[in-house]
């Protein structure tokens, strides 16, 4: 007669759960902007290798595009498993519509639907997205970044996935640790401007989950790619510069370039212009970025809702629709009046 150990028998129950939670399915919808978005993603493919990471971006036909990739993969999957959308606010009924169109779809098939944020959401909003998907709010005042949630929730203080939280949250704080960080936020929106854009997102967010945070392909895109063209584009922004008083704010306009990633050029505007509390950055075809100096209590957020936009208090994005002609910065300044006035 065998007899088996009781240590033994919970070792192999502990083992079997642990693969049962490895083998989890995960559909990570996430942000492919910066740092902050591609490690939500990262984090959940570290926790979870058979996770599939969907890198987007908000806008209403971004919306559309998410929820058809969810009722396609749903409708499609031989088992059921986790939609997990992170570092994505919305901020208008038609895309709570649809994505509570996708929730619904795939709750039929037996799939949770997880929404974890940590930007600023309109209350009504919030309470629509809460009938359909299990929502994880952080408060912008506990300064945390997406990722740190997803940890919280997910990675079973795995040491990756703890180590990608801290350094997503010294990055999108800009803490002053950032300086001994890879560039990373600098080559992630380099990468943004090259034609196959996903492709190297993906091998980003792929490399991170196995805890690389920079190799030698990293190494070289950065110092051979987006090197010899950083100076050349922080020379086009300082150039494009305009310094405006707005009902009392001293208020930076630059036009902004696709290779420079937003904090680095806020960085540098302030650092030559003391006097400049506000930087907006606007793009010919309406797209505004707003970042606030260090000390100051202005609301970028704020700004961004007027804006259609969103974000945080000290880093925001809106858009400045035109129907006939490109952005400039007249235009800029008479919609920053109309906001300001009341702030």
């Amino acid at each position: 007669m065998y007899y088996i150990s009781a240590n033994l028998v919970i070792l192999n129950c502990v083992i079997w759960k642990k693969s049962m939670i490895n083998s989890k399915k995960i559909l990570s919808i996430t942000h492919e902007q910066d740092v902050d978005g591609l490690f939500c993603g990262a984090v959940l493919k570290n926790a979870f290798p058979k996770t599939l990471v969907f890198l987007t971006n908000y806008g209403h036909e971004n919306m559309n595009r998410i929820a058809k990739m969810i009722k396609f993969n749903v409708s499609r999957s031989n088992r059921n498993g986790t939609i997990v959308v992170s570092d994505m606010a919305v901020n208008n009924d038609l895309d709570v519509k649809l994505m509570e169109e996708a929730a619904i779809e795939s709750k039929s098939y037996g799939w949770d639907f997880i929404w974890l944020d940590h930007h600023v959401w309109n209350e009504e909003i919030k309470r629509k997205v809460e009938l359909f998907a299990t929502l994880i709010l952080s408060k912008d005042k506990k300064q945390k970044c997406a990722a740190e949630p997803i940890v919280e929730r997910f990675a079973l203080k795995r040491t990756a996935c703890n180590r990608m939280a801290n350094i997503a949250h010294i990055i999108d704080f800009r803490l002053s640790e950032v300086h001994n960080l890879p560039p990373l936020p600098e080559l992630i929106t380099y990468c943004r401007s090259l034609p196959d854009v996903y492709n190297k997102l993906q091998s980003i967010v792929k490399k991170a989950s196995k805890g690389v945070f920079w190799d030698e392909e990293l190494q070289e895109d950065y110092e051979h790619r987006y090197l010899p063209l950083k100076e050349s584009a922080i020379s086009s922004v300082m150039k494009s510069l305009s310094i405006s008083i707005i009902n009392g704010f001293v208020v930076g306009i630059a036009e902004s370039t696709r290779i420079l990633s937003k904090s680095l050029a806020s960085e540098k505007i302030f650092e030559e212009n003391p006097d400049v509390t506000l930087v907006v950055f606007y793009s010919p075809h309406g797209k505004v970025s707003v970042r606030r100096k260090v000390g100051t209590d202005i609301k970028c957020d704020m700004i961004a809702h007027r804006l259609n936009g969103g974000g945080h208090s000290y880093a925001a994005a809106g858009v400045i629709k035109s129907h006939s002609e490109l952005l400039k910065v007249p235009r800029v300044i008479k919609e920053l009046q109309n906001i300001l006035k009341n702030s």
